[in-house]
């Protein structure tokens, strides 16, 4: 004769059989999470990366565009200067009719 007992772990051992998958569906759920995980760390990754190279780019354009704004402006003045110089080697100027 069983045992109520017996019976009642008879019962829940049928009823569990039913419902188990052994598993399968927690794997599924921590590859998705582990692909997730990796594509999102990856992204962040290729952004810092892009955000770096960026602003390395505009620092060069940056310094660059000073860089020939400077030669620009050092050539008009030394012109200038180059002009007025010759002026005055010439001596004075004398009025010629």
């Amino acid at each position: 004769m069983k045992t109520l007992s017996t019976m009642c772990r008879e019962n829940r051992l049928h009823s569990n059989r039913g419902c188990t998958q052994h598993g399968g569906a927690l794997v599924e759920v921590l590859i998705a999470t582990a692909l997730f995980l990796s594509v999102t760390v990856g992204m962040v990754g290729a952004f810092t990366h892009t955000e770096s190279l960026w602003i390395a780019i505009y620092d060069k354009k940056l310094s660059r565009n000073t860089t020939i704004n400077s030669a620009r402006k050092q050539m008009m003045i030394d012109s200038y200067e180059q002009a007025w110089a010759d002026v005055q080697e010439l001596g004075p100027l004398t009025l010629t009719l």
